[in-house]
């Protein structure tokens, strides 16, 4: 539930997929899915780049329906995410997008002080 100074931007908003960064303390939802995450603001930055150099196919592990499918850890031991190779590709995508915008915004915050 959002909070009274919470003012959240849309950085991404698709099917099933959406991103948003409170203005206020700066953390980030991501809803994919049925997944829902929240980040701090470095840690979603850390996850982007690392999301960005992911290659999936020398990454992605066969399920045991014989599909490839890239596990991606949270930064919490027992929460980890499966993601099929278009749905990494969205992710990928979404995600990227999303940190060019968050930088944007950043950018023109700055230019208007």
């Amino acid at each position: 539930m959002a909070t009274p100074t919470c003012k959240p931007i849309l950085l991404i908003d698709q099917a099933d997929f959406c991103i948003a960064q409170c203005q206020h303390c700066q953390r980030i939802g991501l809803t994919f899915n049925n997944l829902l995450l929240g980040f701090k603001q470095e840690e979603f930055i850390a996850l982007c780049k690392t999301i960005e150099t992911v290659d999936f196919e020398q990454c992605c592990t066969l399920m045991t329906n014989g599909q490839p499918y890239l596990i991606v850890n949270t930064g919490h031991p027992d929460i980890q995410f499966s993601l099929s190779k278009i749905d990494f590709g969205r992710f990928r995508t979404g995600l990227i997008q999303a940190l060019r915008r968050m930088n944007l915004h950043q950018l023109l915050k700055i230019q208007s002080n």
